[in-house]
């Protein structure tokens, strides 16, 4: 900008200051109190900016402030945790503190049906009950979307017996876990009468929320089978695809074995639908595991097993008892159908081995649970001999069995016997190019037992 006209602009700026200065003093209003910025020149010019507008503070009242609520986390919802275990842990607290109510808060009042509510109330508010200090609760079984745990009670006195309460937790989607269910145990159920004072004798009888839930009458029967009690897990399978000597045959098996089912997880489930699940029942002896495969389907509205197969539990057996001169399994099929159980003996002897006798005690207490319960015992021997001396060696095995069972209880009339010699060979005596076989002729060296019920 050229000097004349810089002071020309000069000028302008100072005679408008004067002016407005008196403007606003004839008015009676105060002048900013903020300098005047002078220019140089020579400096570009910037637009002034005007003055913000006050902040007029509003008239405070007498209203009281709102209070702040703080929201609890989403993992402390009712029924919702971050792991079974968590869930476990909560409900065993309430059960120490013998509150239902507060378990409801744990579990969310749907949890527990109405129809066992009154049970579940007294289980845990009984002062004749704990929870086992070592073992509070264990899992029970797994599948795919859910889990089930179990709630371990121990007596306080000497009157009260051990009970359990099932817990079954599903995933919300995420990886947090929901309690959906309380369930009952067959144990806590023996109705009035039904139990003798020796419960192998009688059937327990479920209730029909049980009998309903696939996984408990899983359970029962597996635990049914461990201890022995042919007529509980006969009366949880379905007779029409199960035979009685299938039973008899797991039983056996287990029984020398001398399995037990594994404390954590003793079930596994395969397959889950509305008319068919599977599962797998795990076991123990020692340091060797093995497992029988249940499967169930719904006879009316009840769940029963309606498959049994323990294929892995006999091929365990077969190896611990190495390759003697005596077959092992202790279920062959019956050419008429069906099953029959089986005892093998040593070559050219009618003599019972301790393993045959073991089985024998299982038999004759299926026989002593009642006197109408009829068996045929089918004695056999491999091709080795004469016709008539095989015929009096396999009379002689069935009768063997039958004077056993005698002594053990069982009456006279509730054995049949026949002898068949080599007749019914159940593997070649001999090889195709007509060497001996006596791995086949181990196999024919046995009684076969039908239990006609």
């Amino acid at each position: 900008m050229k000097k004349p006209t810089a002071l020309i602009f000069f000028g302008i700026i100072v005679t408008g200051s004067v002016i407005s200065y008196f403007t606003l003093t004839k008015r009676g209003e105060k002048p900013d109190e903020a300098p005047v910025a002078l220019l140089t020149p020579g400096e570009p010019t910037t637009p002034a900016v005007p003055d913000p507008e006050p902040v007029v503070k509003p008239v405070e009242t007498a209203t009281p402030p709102v209070p702040v609520v703080k929201k609890e986390p989403a993992s402390a919802a009712v029924g919702i945790f971050s792991s079974p275990e968590a869930a476990m842990t909560a409900l065993a607290a309430k059960i120490g503190e013998k509150s239902f109510d507060g378990f409801l808060t744990v579990t969310g009042p749907e949890a527990v049906a109405e129809s066992i509510r009154s049970e579940v109330k007294s289980l845990i508010e009984s002062p004749d009950l704990k929870l086992d200090i070592t073992k509070p609760f264990t899992e029970v079984s797994k599948s795919a979307e859910a889990v089930r745990w179990s709630l371990n009670f121990v007596p306080t006195v000497a009157t009260a017996a051990p009970h359990q309460l099932y817990a079954d937790l599903s995933t919300t989607g995420g990886k947090d876990f929901d309690v959906t269910k309380i369930s009952i145990p067959m144990e806590l159920t023996h109705a009035a009468g039904d139990v003798s004072s020796d419960p192998e004798k009688k059937a327990v009888t479920m209730t029909p929320e049980q009998q309903s839930d696939a996984l408990t009458v899983a359970h029962a029967f597996s635990k049914a089978v461990i201890q022995r009690d042919f007529n509980t897990a006969r009366s949880l399978s379905d007779p029409a695809t199960v035979t009685d000597e299938r039973v008899a045959a797991l039983m056996i098996a287990v029984e020398e074995g001398k399995f037990a089912l594994k404390e954590e997880r003793p079930l596994v489930v395969t397959l889950s639908r509305d008319d068919i699940t599977w599962v797998l029942t795990r076991v123990q002896s020692g340091q060797t595991d093995s497992e029988f495969a249940l499967e169930l389907g719904q006879v009316g509205s009840a769940w029963k097993v309606n498959g049994l197969t323990f294929s892995k539990v006999l091929s365990v057996l077969s190896e611990n008892a190495g390759a003697g001169n005596v077959a092992y399994s202790p279920i062959v099929d019956d050419p008429s159908g069906g099953d029959s159980l089986v005892l093998y003996f040593e070559f050219d002897d009618a003599g019972l081995t301790p393993r045959t006798s073991r089985q024998l005690e299982i038999v004759a207490e299926i026989l002593s649970q009642g006197a109408d319960r009829v068996i045929r015992i089918n004695g056999h021997a491999d091709a080795l001999g004469s016709d008539d001396y095989n015929i009096a060696l396999s009379d002689q095995r069935a009768e063997s069995i039958r004077q056993t069972l005698i002594g053990m209880g069982v009456k006279p009339d509730q054995v049949i016997t026949e002898a068949f010699g080599a007749a019914k060979p159940r593997k070649p005596n001999f090889l195709p190019d007509g060497s001996d076989n006596p791995g086949g002729r181990s196999q024919n060296r046995r009684a076969e037992v039908l239990l006609d019920f």
